[in-house]
């Protein structure tokens, strides 16, 4: 379809912010590109297949810088949740393609953005050892009331072995609030990969953020090794969507959901501006860095939530 010139400087426009806020907090664009792109083509399976393809490129552009400086680390969680999402995300295209659909949008995502962003703000970017306090006082409180004071030495001590210096980068320090190989553990991987992949296969995010929060607030990650696993995970995650939205479009549809305009417009900006952005990213400390996802995060959301009731 050929593009008006507004169009075309709205997606470039709109792939620029989606550059910047993938750089700071690994989100995907979702809440901005697949309402516009739904406006100009008025298909949701088109907009939605184009999300995930320009998340998949403005990832790896901006896990170029994260990957030169080492701030990436895979272990087993990490895997588990790849694998789960990548099945769910075949659930999700299904489910969309086979079932009647009114209405993809709500306003709740972009308030949640803005929220947690006016929170981050404030308080800072909440770590592993944030979130490891919160859980010791909680604890502590129920083993007093139960009088149990053999599970508060225990619990202190555990938390103790356990602590994490969330300003290292070392790989052998990364451990969180959760032990590896217990069953929390697997549960947990399990349960967020499945919602990570029916996110990515029915609205098109690459779920970036949540799997950075995951990743530093559960599994003990710093701020950086954080975004930069989540940027590859989503890569994954985005190669896996895409290819299934073609498989099953041509299976269910007989149609192939991409336009290389629509797509090349949005990768001009995001690519150019998750490249800059990224190298900036990499000299600001974890403060600066959480202030900047802060600013990110209210952006985005306040231009996803200005498409969503327009």
């Amino acid at each position: 379809m050929e593009l008006q010139l507004t169009q075309a400087v709205l997606l470039v426009l709109v792939g620029v912010l989606v550059g910047i806020s993938m750089s700071f907090i690994g989100q995907t664009g979702q809440g901005v590109v697949i309402p516009l792109v739904l406006l100009i083509t008025g298909d949701i399976l088109l907009a939605i297949a184009i999300s995930v393809l320009n998340d998949l490129i403005t990832a790896a552009a901006v896990s170029i810088g994260y990957v030169r400086k080492k701030q990436v680390f895979f272990r087993r969680d990490t895997l588990i949740l790849l694998a789960v999402g990548m099945f769910a995300s075949s659930i999700g295209i299904l489910v969309l393609m086979t079932t009647p659909l009114g209405s993809v949008f709500g306003w709740a995502l972009p308030v949640f953005i803005i929220a947690f962003g006016v929170v981050i703000l404030k308080q800072g970017f909440p770590t592993s050892e944030t979130l490891r306090g919160m859980v010791l006082k909680l604890a502590k409180k129920v083993l007093a009331k139960r009088g149990d004071a053999g599970g508060l030495a225990r619990l202190e001590t555990q938390f103790q072995d356990n602590k994490t210096d969330a300003s290292s980068p070392k790989e052998e320090e990364i451990k969180g609030i959760i032990p590896p190989g217990s069953k929390l553990f697997y549960m947990l991987a399990i349960g967020l990969g499945l919602y990570v992949g029916i996110n990515s296969g029915m609205f098109g995010a690459n779920s970036g953020m949540i799997l950075a929060l995951v990743l530093v607030m559960l599994y003990g990650y710093p701020l950086k090794k954080g975004v930069g696993t989540a940027l590859l995970l989503g890569i994954g995650l985005c190669a896996c969507t895409f290819i299934l939205y073609q498989v099953m479009g041509h299976a269910f549809k007989g149609v192939l959901y991409w336009d290389p305009a629509i797509t090349a417009l949005l990768a001009a900006g995001s690519v150019v501006s998750g490249l800059v952005t990224s190298k900036f990213v990499q000299k600001l400390s974890a403060k600066m860095m959480g202030r900047g996802m802060a600013v990110a995060m209210l952006v985005l959301g306040a231009v996803s939530l200005a498409f969503y009731v327009s």
